[in-house]
């Protein structure tokens, strides 16, 4: 299952162990491919710093994890959508990386629910579609 996560949700992740172990264990069990793109990592270094107190060494070893566990793609065609640009670059990931989920916690891109056929949905539902997968 391909997913891109939004930056606000992959910082709670990266910034808590018990949910990086849990992450990685999906990964390597083929449960879910990783989509990500330069400007979700270079903006989740960003946030791991400023938001979540991290180190700028510890926020960017966290997103070299991402990088090194992800397919990174690079959109070309970045559509006005969403009323924060920035979640405009969320939506072209995973549209250029034919992601099949777009896992968020931004009500601006929740309240959309779809994007050209790619599914919305929080962590918490995330995680009731992969236990109906196992």
């Amino acid at each position: 299952m391909r997913v891109v996560y939004d930056t606000s949700v992959l910082a709670t992740i990266l910034s808590r162990r018990n949910m990086i172990f849990k992450l990685q264990l999906n990964v390597s069990n083929n449960r879910v491919s990783l989509v990500t793109s330069l400007f979700i990592i270079n903006e989740l270094e960003k946030v791991l710093f400023t938001k979540f107190n991290l180190t700028k060494q510890g926020a960017k070893s966290r997103s070299r994890l991402l990088a090194r566990v992800s397919e990174i793609v690079q959109p070309n065609n970045i559509d006005k959508v969403s009323r924060d640009e920035n979640d405009d670059y969320i939506l072209a990931t995973a549209l250029t990386g034919h992601a099949n989920y777009i896992v968020s916690l931004d009500k601006d891109l929740l309240i959309l629910k779809v994007y050209r056929g790619i599914p919305i949905v929080t962590p918490t539902e995330f995680d009731r579609i992969l236990s109906k997968t196992e």
